[in-house]
């Protein structure tokens, strides 16, 4: 997941080549200021589908590992991969002020996704699915948007419509059955540790927003070796104490590895996206990857879509058709 994490209005930090007109994420000022982009562009939208696409496909490939090994060694594995695409793909992309800053946001950007999975999984524990799933979903949304509309953004009223109904939609695409037999009273932690692990999940949109263009992908990858270090841990854990005995087979492995690599296309995907275009309308369509999930269990595993997950598509294409209203 970046899982799937500024100010609208940065006053530096943009390259010196953009010296006139429009600049992503804002508009050049007489002064050399930088505006809050208040349209979307069409190239941070189309960033921000791809990375949900991309996000959702990565949960996906996860899910399937995840339901013969240990969920931490597919996370764990899936850390490691990612880091090395991103160590590959970094040198590919311009990056002409890699600042130490850039380098310190993409670190707390990496801690906090790790805390949010790790109390994510927590929640999931109690069972308490049918709250976990969702509630973190829309926490991790919620914060961005927030944040910067707090911040100064106003991508207009029909956006911000979209933005609302895409909330809804997230909610309830990320809609799972409770499991059998839980306990009574585990609601309520459940839904304290899904908030706070939302928040976790949401602070990476934030912080990925605060880093320079000049920087390029470095913030992530500063991102990926903070919370690859944390999970490498688990992972050497459970490789102990397969000595002597089977191993998972190379499938298993194959498909943990690539929902690493997806996590880390989508998250290169989103900074890019986040660039482009206002965080609100980055974050929103970026939050939109459940339904990747649902489409590919659907089409790939013949799973039935349930009906609440058919209203949640639905609302998620009209959020979409009303934030893409006004793409400049």
């Amino acid at each position: 997941m970046g899982m799937m994490w500024p100010a609208a209005c940065r006053s530096s930090g943009v390259p010196a080549r953009l010296t006139t007109g429009s600049v992503p994420g804002g508009q050049r000022e007489d002064d050399g200021t930088v505006r809050a982009a208040y349209t979307p562009s069409m190239l941070g939208v189309v960033l921000a589908l791809l990375a949900a696409a991309v996000y959702g496909a990565g949960d996906f490939v996860g899910g399937l590992a995840t339901r013969k090994v240990s969920v931490l060694f597919v996370v764990g594995l899936g850390q490691l991969a990612g880091l090395m695409i991103l160590v590959l793909l970094a040198p590919l992309l311009p990056a002409e002020d890699v600042r130490r800053a850039d380098l310190w946001w993409g670190a707390a950007s990496g801690l906090s996704t790790a805390v949010g999975i790790t109390l994510l999984y927590q929640a999931l524990a109690t069972g308490r699915m049918s709250v976990a799933a969702p509630v973190t979903a829309v926490s991790a949304l919620s914060l961005p948007v927030l944040f910067a509309y707090a911040s100064g953004e106003w991508p207009g009223w029909l956006p911000t419509a979209g933005i609302a109904l895409a909330v809804i939609a997230v909610a309830l695409i990320s809609r799972e059955e409770d499991r059998a037999g839980i306990a009574a009273g585990t609601a309520r932690r459940a839904m304290l540790l899904s908030v706070t692990a939302g928040m976790g999940i949401g602070v990476f949109y934030i912080t990925m927003k605060h880093t320079q263009a000049g920087s390029g992908l470095w913030p992530l990858v500063a991102a990926r070796a903070v919370s690859a270090a944390l999970f490498a841990m688990p992972v050497l854990a459970l490789a102990g104490r397969w000595r002597g005995t089977v191993r998972p087979p190379a499938q298993l492995w194959a498909w943990a590895a690539l929902s690493g690599v997806l996590d880390s296309l989508a998250n290169a995907l989103y900074l890019l996206s986040s660039r482009a275009t206002a965080l609100a309308v980055a974050a929103t369509l970026t939050s939109l990857y459940p339904a990747s999930t649902v489409l590919l269990a659907r089409f790939v595993l013949k799973e039935r879509l349930r009906p609440v997950q058919l209203i949640g598509l639905a609302l998620a294409v009209a959020a979409v058709v009303m934030i893409v209203g006004n793409v400049g």
